[in-house]
């Protein structure tokens, strides 16, 4: 557990070195000791109050599988949420569903599907919300943002988010078909007939691969077409949009209770979503733990198309991206503590899986 906090730790403290070498800290500091805090602390509590709303989002999702408690979705998700934060590549969504089927006694790929049906609900809405921004903001007016070796200007968002809908688009016509009886009896003929095509084997070894490999796989195909059970659930369906637009537009009040306390930054609600979603599109494309550098970077070029100075942008999208990060990574080092969970195994776990 220590092990992966500390690796991850010094990767992102290294990354945060390199997003603002170039900045004047001398400045960026005085800047800084002019903030009113006291809108953090509301900040961070409407940070941590979300992470209620998603864990009963995913609560939602997951009723339509099995009945499941709050706490019981809550920690593993925190836990996920933490690791997302800490180590590379995204072990987190991984993780988090490994805990649960650990915890619960759910299938691994049932839980996993849930995750998946819950970010394709997060990507629905970011691209909804991206339709408003493009809509609402001139993209081309703001000068490119060189920032930690990023290269941030309007055709980037632009390409982020075209090649967000391509993956949306996918898993959704996805889901759709792997709900279909047809097509999850195709799919498991093609499995079962797999070590019919292996050539120069004998009927003993052909049985043994049907055995240990293609029986495990179509059911692993079952396992995940229970998890995305929720797409046959109109109500649960709709009640997890719901929740998710709410999640999102809470998560942009938090950005605008921050920045009321910021000189320099005098923001609309409406104004900051469109920061919320250009950072969005940004965080997607690979970058270390935690995202620093990636943040910053599309924080500054997204208040830039508000007319907002480098100086207090760069000052407000760092202090707003620990406040948006180190409360989960808190909350889940307690989630961990409480579950008993030892971080180092799954996290190994996960990057085998």
């Amino acid at each position: 557990m220590v092990l992966p906090l500390l690796a991850g730790g010094t990767v992102s403290l290294l990354a945060l070195y390199l997003a603002f070498r170039n900045v004047p800290l001398t400045e960026l500091g005085a800047y800084l000791a002019s903030v009113d805090y006291r809108f953090l602390f509301l900040s961070l509590a409407m940070v941590a109050g979300l992470q209620v709303l998603k864990a009963h989002r995913w609560r939602v999702i997951l009723g339509a599988v099995v009945p499941v408690g709050f706490t019981s979705a809550f920690h593993p998700m925190m836990i996920g949420f933490m690791l997302n934060c800490i180590l590379p590549g995204r072990v987190g969504e991984l993780a988090r569903p490994l805990i649960l089927g650990r915890q619960q006694d759910i299938p691994f790929a049932t839980a996993l599907s849930t995750v998946v049906a819950e970010r394709l609900l997060d990507t629905i809405t970011i691209l909804a919300l991206l339709a408003w921004v493009l809509g609402a903001l001139d993209l081309a007016a703001a000068d490119a943002i060189e920032f930690a070796g990023y290269r941030i200007d309007g055709a980037l968002v632009v390409s982020a988010g075209r090649v967000t809908l391509a993956v949306g688009m996918a898993l959704l016509v996805g889901i759709g078909l792997l709900r279909l009886e047809t097509v999850q009896r195709w799919i498991k003929t093609l499995i079962h007939r797999l070590p019919d095509w292996i050539p120069a084997i004998g009927p003993h070894r052909r049985q043994w691969l049907f055995q240990r490999v293609s029986r495990p796989l179509a059911a692993l195909v079952d396992q995940a077409v229970h998890g995305l059970a929720i797409v046959g659930r109109p109500l649960r369906l709709s009640a997890c949009i719901g929740l998710s637009l709410v999640i999102w537009l809470l998560t942009a009040c938090s950005f605008f209770i921050l920045s009321v306390g910021f000189p320099g930054i005098d923001l609309n609600l409406i104004q900051m979503t469109a920061v919320l979603v250009v950072i969005s599109f940004c965080i997607a494309l690979p970058s270390v733990p935690g995202w620093w550098g990636l943040w910053e970077a599309g924080g500054v070029f997204a208040l830039s198309l508000m007319r907002i100075a480098p100086g207090p942008a760069a000052g407000f999208t760092l202090v707003n991206h620990a406040a948006q990060i180190f409360p989960v990574i808190l909350i889940g080092l307690g989630s961990a503590l409480i579950s008993g969970v030892g971080l180092g195994r799954i996290a190994k776990t996960a990057r085998r899986i």
